[in-house]
C-alpha cells in the first residue's frame, strides 16, 4: 500500500505500543521542529510509542533513544500507523 493510501493521525491518536512513521509536522512552528530534529525526530522516521498519558508528554522510541514529546507538540505531528 502506497503512502498516499494510508490513513494520517497525529501523533496523539497512536495507541501505546504501536510503530507509526512521521510524515508530516503539521502546524508547528519552525523553532519546534527545529528542537524535534535536534534530537533525532525525522520525517519518514519509524517511531514507537512507548507511554501515552492523558496530560503528561508522549515518549517515543527512535532506535536505542527514548524521546519525551509534549502533547501540545504530538498533536500536531502527523504519522501513519505502520503495519
Amino acid at each position: 500500500m502506497a503512502q498516499k493510501d494510508k490513513k494520517i493521525v497525529t501523533l496523539l491518536d497512536v495507541p501505546q505500543g504501536a510503530t507509526c512513521v512521521l510524515v508530516g509536522w503539521g502546524g508547528l512552528e519552525t523553532q519546534d521542529v527545529k528542537k524535534l530534529t535536534d534530537v533525532g525526530v525525522f520525517l519518514d522516521l519509524p517511531l514507537i510509542v512507548l507511554n501515552v498519558t492523558s496530560s503528561g508528554p508522549i515518549v517515543v522510541a527512535i532506535n536505542d533513544a527514548h524521546i519525551a514529546i509534549g502533547a501540545n507538540t504530538a498533536k500536531h505531528m502527523q504519522v501513519y500507523l505502520k503495519e
